[in-house]
């Protein structure tokens, strides 16, 4: 197991994504033994750093996945005990690994997103959320469908999720879990000031958010990354940018 580099012409690589603080929560001799025996290298590192062309990139968790989701990697994602998409147990990964690396594992397609405000462009996997920073400062958010406005409410927040996003801090606020065969976004506000606020299924395209009026700063996070602050009347636009393709071979959770 080494850093991240060229593989040798004809040589299997996968490349397992670290955690931001370094290292992985993975047990790697047991995957290094599979990948060297079935004529690979197995190499570690942060998801930026590494090649567009690995033949398997293995995700331990859900910000190494949105990690690889930012940067962009071109290549078959395997998903280690990770709610909301196809994913496989620590204890089967080795197994897992063997089974992709013949090349071309069937996979599926999930969305990425793209949140723009005033020179800020960032991607995220799992949701995006305009937040106020300070607990119980409510602040007046809209949301916008296609040029339409959809509601304006009073609340701490409203969140934005993609169906793999769906299952996590989206769910837990009152949104739908989606389909993963949906091609659209979950859209819940974050404790509301009247309890009887709607939740929204809407097309994942041509989505805007707004900040109508704040009771203190209000955060724009992507994946549970904050990118922004963003002030009454300044436009946040959400779209699709591209997918990600998350190995669903028969056999993963």
């Amino acid at each position: 197991m080494g850093p991240p580099g060229r593989a040798n012409e004809g040589e299997s690589r996968v490349a397992v994504v670290e955690g931001e603080s370094g290292g992985s929560s993975l047990e790697l001799d047991a995957l290094s033994e599979t990948v060297e025996r079935e004529g690979g290298r197995l190499v570690v590192g942060p998801a930026p750093d590494l090649e567009r062309a690995p033949d398997v990139v293995v995700c331990p968790d859900e910000p190494s996945l949105s990690a690889v989701a930012r940067a962009g990697v071109d290549a078959p994602v395997l998903a280690v005990g990770i709610d909301g998409v196809p994913s496989v147990a620590p204890d089967r990964l080795p197994e897992a690994v063997r089974d992709a690396l013949p090349g071309n594992p069937r996979t599926v397609r999930r969305p990425v997103l793209r949140v723009e405000t005033e020179g800020v462009s960032k991607r995220a996997f799992f949701d995006v959320g305009l937040l106020t920073a300070e607990p119980a400062r409510i602040s007046e958010y809209s949301v916008s469908s296609r040029g339409e406005t959809v509601a304006r409410f009073r609340a701490d927040g409203v969140v934005v999720a993609t169906p793999q996003g769906s299952h996590g801090y989206a769910s837990a606020a009152g949104a739908p879990v989606l389909s993963a065969s949906l091609a659209g976004v979950a859209v819940v506000p974050v404790a509301p000031f009247v309890t009887k606020t709607k939740q929204w299924i809407l097309p994942d395209d041509a989505l805007a958010l707004a900040v109508e009026r704040d009771e203190g700063a209000v955060s724009l996070q992507a994946d549970d990354r904050t990118v922004a602050t963003v002030g009454v009347g300044s436009p946040v636009s959400i779209g699709t940018d591209g997918n990600l393709a998350v190995v669903a071979d028969p056999g993963l959770e």
